[in-house]
């Protein structure tokens, strides 16, 4: 896939939330309540999986995501009570299930896969993806070894984008990326976890990470560089806060609301709505790829593919 791919059309169409996704389809217990987060499903759901990706496409995606962000060796041995090869072979079999969904939907139009790999932080069912604690805590080379085969599995399976996504940290961005670098033709996307409008979750700025990566070797396989995971208000600062020239962002924010960690649910009364205005003023900033990530579903993509389609010339 070359950058081209991106630059040809103003904007492009991520899906939203593989949990909002799958949720008519299965038990909310099912997947909100195990620790691997959805990616369960790959192993004992696939037809669920399938109907969400081909939701997904309907409603206008033009970028179907694996639901790989919590899968690991580690964890499908751990909780699938699967074995190292078997494992491997359950990563590569989501990028399988969405290629069965696109041709089951039989759109007519080019769906790009992104191979899903979240952060280490996510393992640990504690949230430390959204504060990146445990970086200077784990070990470098225990980080790359985690993530590795995890990236291996979707590079073999032939995705067309590996999305490193909701990474709280420069340190833990930068041991993925050079991995990526040991597959030099796979092209990527760089999205962080950001704590506010101008900082990473671990403390960085946002406008640091993006004159890093975005201007080193790393830019040969980078087609987006962004930020996932967090109120839509915040963009259009993070956004502004960048000084790098040309850069191509990618944004996947949450469904607008605000998470009552309290009652352990989303309250919407306070809810943000993205704007053709908020998308005419980041199409300007660079933005090539938008989404939705948490309590964004089909309803929520399908208006911004709307949006996109009357955004100004």
């Amino acid at each position: 896939m070359q950058d081209s791919t991106v630059l040809n059309m103003k904007m492009y169409l991520l899906d939203g939330s593989f949990i909002s996704g799958i949720l008519p389809y299965v038990e909310y217990d099912s997947v909100m309540k195990h620790p691997l987060w959805g990616s369960n499903l790959i192993f004992n759901n696939e037809e669920a999986v399938v109907k969400a990706h081909r939701d997904y496409i309907r409603a206008g995606a033009e970028f179907l995501t694996t639901n790989t962000y919590q899968a690991s060796i580690e964890g499908f041995q751990k909780y699938l009570n699967l074995n190292y090869d078997q494992s491997f072979q359950l990563i590569k079999k989501s990028v399988t299930i969405c290629r069965r969904a696109i041709m089951e939907e039989s759109s007519g139009r080019t769906i790009r896969i992104m191979g899903s790999v979240g952060p280490y932080g996510a393992s640990l069912c504690d949230g430390s993806e959204y504060n990146g604690n445990y970086i200077g805590k784990i070990d470098s080379k225990d980080l790359y070894d985690w993530h590795k085969p995890r990236i291996q599995a979707l590079v073999e399976a032939g995705v067309d984008v590996v999305l490193f996504e909701t990474i709280p940290s420069i340190i833990e961005a930068n041991i993925l990326l050079n991995i990526l670098a040991e597959y030099p033709n796979q092209k990527a996307c760089l999205s962080f976890s950001c704590k506010d409008s101008e900082h990473l979750s671990h403390g960085e700025t946002f406008a640091s990470a993006v004159e890093k990566f975005w201007t080193n070797d790393s830019r040969k396989q980078l087609i987006a560089i962004g930020m996932n995971c967090m109120d839509p208000q915040l963009i259009t600062p993070l956004l502004t806060s960048v000084k790098t020239e040309n850069v191509n962002f990618i944004t996947y924010p949450n469904g607008g609301g605000v998470w009552d960690a309290v009652k352990k649910c989303w309250d919407n009364t306070q809810m943000y709505q993205v704007s053709i205005d908020d998308l005419n003023l980041w199409s300007e900033k660079g933005l090539k790829i938008i989404g939705g990530c948490c309590n964004t579903g089909v309803t929520e993509i399908s208006r911004i593919r709307n949006l996109i389609d009357n955004l100004s010339s």
